[in-house]
């Protein structure tokens, strides 16, 4: 662990960077505050996650990074001085977007090794204004009694790279911190909208941040205008339901579609319906039918239980039901800890 207040002079934070004799993890937090402080520098690549193609290599400007960092302080409150916590790769653009946030606004950074559970040797002891964690960081900080203790001294809390499955939904009704889930992706340089999921105003739906505003296409694909971050539309791939000018459901992916004798349903959807049922992991898919074109088929880790089908259907729409249910020993995971699930499907005997 180390920490960086960037209310320091821009010479000072150099000499302490410098130090090329660092963790792995470190190197890549270097190297883009490094960047940043480079006037000449105006461009600054990030891959992709790869959860839903091959990962590459996108570049964002500096006038970008500094609206959304801009923005998302704003929206939180967080002013100069302020402590924020790097528990994300700073390869990826999670980690750089809360870098770029404590440069923009002058935060005081508290930077620990990205791991399953970021704050189980966390030394900084005093309160923590903004965290951000995966989905599955913040399970494995719940389900450790020391850790739990220390999240409830971090005011607010993002959760980004991937959907936030229904039992973390219930497990931070009770906790002190305000939680958000983000939605956002590479290419919008992280979020931007953002869904509270505690406290008397938590939401079902995504709020757009300011700045940002919301369609779709015709095939009912989320289509972003956001000026400060993108010249033109980003036209993603997620279905979505419009419930007015700010806000919106998300449905899943166009990608994951399963034409089922006839009848659209989405794999997110079902899988959402499923999670109070299913303790392990799993996802949705659709694997070939001879009749029905494509049958709706659950991959579960680990071995099948051959009760399963019955039980989870019953919570299932008509068309929704799963007809198919392949184990597969372990999932094969991305570099960001989400599920991939095209090479996950290849070890499954379909």
């Amino acid at each position: 662990m180390f920490s960086i207040d960037f209310r320091s002079s821009q010479e000072n934070i150099k000499a302490v960077i410098r130090n090329r004799d660092r963790s792995t993890w470190e190197v890549p937090v270097f190297d883009f505050i490094m960047s940043w402080f480079d006037p000449g520098v105006d461009s600054f690549p990030v891959k992709t996650s790869g959860s839903t193609g091959t990962p590459k290599m996108i570049a964002h400007s500096r006038e970008a990074i500094t609206a959304s960092a801009t923005r998302t302080c704003d929206f939180f409150g967080v002013k100069e001085g302020d402590t924020a916590l790097l528990s994300l790769p700073a390869t990826h653009i999670g980690g750089k977007m809360m870098i770029a946030r404590s440069l923009v606004r002058k935060l005081q950074l508290i930077c620990t090794e990205p791991k399953s559970d970021p704050l189980a040797e966390l030394e900084y002891k005093g309160q923590i204004d903004f965290a951000s964690f995966t989905p599955m960081q913040m399970s494995m900080i719940l389900a450790n009694a020391a850790s739990a203790a220390r999240l409830s001294q971090i005011k607010q809390v993002i959760l980004g790279g991937g959907e936030v499955p229904y039992t973390l939904r219930e497990h931070v009704q009770d906790i002190a911190p305000e939680v958000y889930e983000t939605y956002g992706m590479t290419e919008t340089i992280s979020h931007i909208a953002l869904k509270k999921l505690n406290g008397p105003d938590r939401s079902e739906y995504f709020t757009a941040l300011d700045g940002v505003t919301i369609s779709f296409d015709t095939r009912g694909c989320l289509v972003i205008n956001a000026p400060h971050l993108h010249e033109g539309d980003i036209v993603t791939n997620d279905i979505i339901n419009i419930i007015d000018e700010k806000q919106f459901q998300w449905l899943g992916r166009y990608d994951n579609v399963i034409n089922t004798g006839g009848i659209k349903v989405y794999a997110e959807e079902i899988e959402r319906k499923l999670q109070p049922y299913i303790s392990g992991n799993f996802f949705i898919t659709g694997t070939p039918d001879d009749i029905l074109g494509q049958q709706v088929t659950l991959i579960i880790e680990g071995k099948e239980n051959t009760l399963l089908i019955n039980e989870v259907n019953a919570a299932l729409d008509k068309y929704e039901k799963v007809r198919r249910v392949l184990p597969v020993g372990k999932f094969v995971y991305t570099e960001t800890g989400k599920v991939n699930k095209k090479e996950t499907i290849k070890q499954a005997i379909i």
